[in-house]
């Protein structure tokens, strides 16, 4: 166990909390998921902690607060950004090949996300598209190539890509074990950014409504799986990816990202 203080917890009657060396920590300036008990934030002027075990596949998390309190807390967001923020994590922690592995599946499920909002404003029915993603569902060349093609066809350019040397690293690190360096890492890190950045630029200016049915759906998913537990609350997570930031205009750069998170480069 170790002992996590909240900087506000003294003098706001928050005792120190113990916690497993592996539960995401959120709530304060180190670098994790932040997940809030909106009963402490409102308590607290805004300031509340989370505590989970570890990060959900169904983006559900049940426990008790600091000073107690029972909550089912649902987080909306998406698989690709909560991958984006494990890898940054896995860079903070010293973890850079884990870091490569995350930032990799993040983009394979942005790859996903894609396909399903442009698939979406052809109204593509959703179990004709569930049954033909899981054909390509566990090779990730071919969910690169569908979603090569769809975004060509869609929007008569090709979308942004890896470039090769970080195409032949993510290969390295993924099927032969490579140890990838801090520097590698991060500039793995920064490419997969662009190429997620600036596809979502593209789908916010052009398919709008497409994202938020798709963005809509995965949270009425989660919200199903919630039952009729109370209380309960959706959380919208700070991550780095975040699909409904508004980037119509620019996107913040992967340096200030880093930059906020305290990552030197």
């Amino acid at each position: 166990m170790r002992v996590w203080n909240n900087p506000r917890s003294e003098s706001e009657g928050h005792p120190a909390l113990e916690v497993p060396a592996y539960d995401v920590l959120v709530g304060s300036l180190d670098m994790r998921i932040r997940l809030m008990c909106p009963n402490c934030a409102q308590a607290t002027g805004g300031i509340g902690a989370w505590f989970v075990e570890t990060i959900r596949e169904d983006g559900l998390y049940t426990g008790k607060c600091p000073v107690g309190r029972d909550l089912l807390l649902a987080t909306q967001t998406l698989p690709h950004e909560m991958l984006f923020e494990v890898a940054l994590n896995a860079i903070v922690d010293g973890y850079n090949r884990e870091a490569v592995s995350s930032f990799a599946a993040s983009m394979e499920r942005f790859f996903e996300f894609a396909v399903r909002v442009i698939a979406e404003k052809y109204f593509v029915p959703a179990k004709a598209f569930t049954d033909t993603w899981k054909v390509v569902s566990k090779q990730s060349e071919r969910q690169f190539g569908a979603y090569l093609f769809l975004y060509l066809v869609e929007f008569k350019v090709v979308p942004r890509q890896l470039r090769q040397k970080m195409t032949e690293l993510r290969n390295d690190v993924v099927h032969k074990g490579k140890l990838p360096d801090r520097k590698e890492a991060l500039e793995f890190g920064c490419d997969v950014y662009g190429v997620i950045q600036e596809s979502v630029h593209q789908l916010r200016r052009t398919h709008l409504d497409q994202v938020n049915k798709v963005l809509g759906d995965h949270v009425a998913r989660i919200a199903d799986r919630m039952g009729t537990v109370y209380p309960r609350t959706f959380q919208v997570t700070s991550t780095a990816l975040n699909i409904i930031d508004d980037t119509s205009s620019v996107f913040r750069s992967f340096d200030l990202v880093l930059t906020e998170r305290g990552i030197t480069v």
